[in-house]
């Protein structure tokens, strides 16, 4: 008994040690958060996550822990492994400004922030789904491009907008403020909406305000119609046969976890 026992530990304590590069597991990633909410180092609100992800430990560590001191492999199951720190990098705004944080979930029953600092060169955070939902509701409420679209002859419930990084060309100072473009375009009859552009009409947002900063109509043309533009496939006549793809001897490649070989 005592010898199946000790087994079934060994076997529990290697698949509990995660390997170095395994991505942030949903308990690593909740103790990411509780530890960034409550650290004193970032005290302004609201704050919002834009990127959590593995602080992917030093080469040579990884080429330790994979093969030991010694070049030879070893097995996953070996309990005399090292055991590599976990860290997350994380990403978030907050206070209109970007932090940079790393914490440590080697044990996420006690996450601890190890570094703190505020980004102030080019670039900024991803676009959150919530940010782009807000951006695109303002065009509609705003004066100057329902006129636009009047003008255009368009049904302004037919218009959808898409948000896209403003991006960095090389200023020598950063830009004030994380921006954003916004254009539109028409759907109407055809779900190819970006094949009917609302061309010459571009909107600027602050991110942070979550308000239009600038407006620009510099041109009227007229707005592409939505006959033919319409490429799916049960849109353009009969569904072309199935086609599959079968290895003649089988299939060549193997999922372990999260190595792909």
């Amino acid at each position: 008994m005592l010898p199946l026992l000790l087994a079934a530990l060994t076997v529990a304590a290697a698949v509990s040690r995660p390997h170095p590069l395994d991505p942030l597991s949903a308990r690593e990633l909740t103790a990411v958060r509780a530890a960034v909410l409550s650290s004193s180092l970032l005290p302004a609100r609201p704050l919002t996550f834009h990127y959590v992800g593995l602080d992917e430990p030093d080469k040579p560590d990884v080429l330790s822990y994979a093969y030991g001191r010694n070049g030879t492999a070893s097995s996953s199951s070996n309990p005399s492994r090292p055991v590599l720190p976990r860290r997350a990098l994380v990403i978030a705004r907050a206070g209109g400004e970007s932090h940079e944080l790393r914490v440590d979930v080697t044990d996420a029953s006690t996450p601890s922030v190890l570094s703190h600092a505020v980004h102030r060169g080019a670039g900024y955070p991803t676009l959150t789904l919530e940010e782009q939902f807000a951006a695109v509701a303002l065009p509609p409420k705003h004066p100057p491009f329902i006129e636009s679209v009047r003008r255009r002859g368009v049904d302004m419930d037919d218009v959808l907008c898409v948000v896209f990084p403003v991006g960095w060309f090389g200023e020598p100072q950063p830009r004030r403020g994380r921006v954003a473009k916004v254009l539109c375009f028409v759907a109407g009859e055809t779900a190819n909406f970006y094949a009917r552009p609302l061309e010459g009409v571009t909107l600027v947002v602050d991110l942070d305000r979550m308000v239009i900063v600038g407006y620009r109509d510099r041109v009227t043309y007229p707005v592409p119609k939505a006959e033919g533009t319409d490429y799916r496939a049960g849109k353009v006549g009969p569904a072309p046969a199935p086609a599959v793809v079968v290895p003649p001897e089988g299939r060549d490649f193997h999922v372990d976890g999260h190595v792909i070989k």
